[in-house]
């Protein structure tokens, strides 16, 4: 790579079994598949490495080294525990996992990228799943839909059933948009006499009393105790087998450096995460917790330490966001002088399968309004995405929509007062038809999805950005131009959420 960088692709397999005893022809072992990777494939035996709890010749092996010519992995749990491989880009399942949650976290250890970077090759910035007996359209619904309940809403795009062959495809603008300037609003940041893009890093988190946050009630912190229960079992004449019982020995000394490592990604000053940390444990020694107990209670003290530094990060961070709107150092509008957001000028590339077939409105006609064009039913990833476009296309008050790619580089988002984007899956323009233009940004969600922590914060951020936006007098070439923002979880819900294109 013109980088330098070294990247090792890794193969994962998971298969159904691994033990020693357990290879009885019907359910797939690991031996099965190393020797089919030997004998079928000509992999050499020192790139093959099994991974189980009795048999791990990995061992300290360090994967992102140059050294190692491992290619292949085959485990049966070892990435549900939370074991990772640096350069897994493709993940092969041959047992029969159906499970939606399940299918979704082994995904996900293949999706991050090596080094948290992308590389600008197609091939390396993607990973790649193959199902045996588990049903690709299955699979790939589940990773959207967890992915979405993960608040990881836009990325189900990236997923693609690549049942059929790929080919790239490019959307260009329609006739009559190309040549024009279409602008976005963006969320701004003052910089001195200039306008900048709100940056959370810079303009959210130094802004936080970091001080006034405490550590959480220690008697909320703690789990409910639990409860040995003991039964007596008839086993018959059997005779009863007893073994000694041994004690091993854990060292269970209590390290604050512990349960601060796990605010890491949440508080980004290394001190005021061992401040709080430390905080809890010593309010737990005073209520008369000891060593011993806190230690047996690490992970759910850590669990419950991290989601309260979170929720209590959260909360300020809406408090400084609002607190500067409202003083007028960030600002959400659209006025020819400030930084906006440029549409994508003429074309881009996106891929589709062989077998993908063109949206059409209900009356089956070809869509009309879209921004870009061809419009592909299968870049939509539910059948309320569908529906909803052809709604837009059937508003006659509507210059034209768009349907947000996360996948493009480049395509429109939002931010808030968290760290995370948010990318609305349409945007859309309408005209003069029944009054001043108007901006319209839509996130769809399935109902189940109507009340959970993602979907809350989404539905404030729209609900502040279009307060904003409409407070004040918004000149771009047309005219004024109002905002509308909303969150859609049913087809009953479309009338209302364009009511505002209706003739007064």
């Amino acid at each position: 790579m013109s980088e330098g960088r070294y990247i090792r692709p890794i193969a994962v397999v998971r298969v159904e079994r691994t033990g020693k005893d357990q290879r009885d022809g019907e359910r797939v072992h690991a031996e099965d598949v190393r020797e089919h990777l030997n004998r079928y494939l000509s992999v050499p035996a020192d790139a093959i490495r099994v991974k189980s709890a009795d048999n791990d010749e990995l061992g300290n092996e360090d994967l992102l080294s140059e050294l190692p010519q491992v290619r292949w992995i085959i485990t049966k749990s070892a990435l549900m525990e939370g074991w990772d491989c640096p350069f897994a880009y493709l993940l092969v399942m041959l047992d029969n996992t159906r499970a939606q949650r399940a299918i979704t976290q082994l995904v996900g250890r293949v999706m991050r990228q090596p080094h948290a970077r992308r590389t600008g090759r197609e091939l390396l910035d993607q990973c790649y799943v193959y199902c045996w007996d588990t049903e690709v359209g299955v699979a790939v619904g589940h990773v959207k839909a967890g992915l979405e309940q993960e608040g990881l809403s836009g990325l189900g795009d990236e997923v693609l059933d690549k049942a059929g062959d790929l080919r790239r495809i490019t959307m260009q603008r329609r006739e009559r948009f190309r040549g024009r300037d279409i602008f976005l609003p963006l969320v701004l940041h003052k910089d001195g006499d200039d306008w900048i893009e709100l940056d959370y890093q810079r303009h959210i988190l130094p802004d936080i009393d970091w001080a006034s946050i405490t550590e959480p009630d220690p008697q909320v912190a703690l789990p409910d105790p639990a409860r040995r229960q003991t039964a007596s079992v008839d086993v018959g004449d059997t005779v009863p087998i007893y073994h000694e019982s041994q004690e091993l020995y854990i060292d269970k000394t209590v390290k604050v450096s512990w349960f601060a490592r796990c605010l890491s990604d949440v508080t980004p000053n290394a001190w005021q995460a061992a401040r709080i940390a430390h905080q809890l444990v010593e309010q737990l020694r005073s209520a008369g917790e000891t060593d011993d107990q806190i230690y047996d209670q690490r992970s759910h003290l850590a669990y419950a330490l991290r989601e309260y530094v979170k929720d209590e990060v959260e909360s300020r961070a809406e408090q400084i966001f609002r607190d500067k709107l409202r003083q007028g150092n960030i600002r959400f509008d659209l006025e020819t002088d400030q930084p906006n957001f440029p549409m994508q000028e003429s074309s881009y590339e996106i891929p589709v399968t062989d077998d993908g077939g063109l949206l059409a409105r209900n009356d089956g006609q070809p869509i009309q309004l879209s921004l870009f064009e061809p419009v592909y039913a299968q870049h939509f990833d539910s059948a309320l995405e569908r529906n909803f476009a052809r709604y837009l296309d059937e508003q006659r008050a509507l210059q034209w929509w768009h349907r947000v790619a996360v996948r493009q580089r480049g395509d429109y988002y939002l931010r808030g007062w968290k760290q995370e984007r948010i990318w609305p899956d349409f945007v859309a323009m309408a005209g003069e038809t029944y009054g001043k233009p108007q901006l319209l940004v839509f996130e769809t969600k399935g109902a189940h999805l109507r009340d959970n922590p993602d979907t809350d914060y989404k539905r404030r951020v729209l609900d502040t950005l279009e307060n904003a936006f409409n407070c004040g007098t918004m000149t771009v070439r047309e005219g004024p131009v109002k905002g509308v923002f909303r969150l859609i979880f049913s087809e009953d819900e479309f009338p209302a959420a364009l009511a505002s294109l209706r003739p007064d």
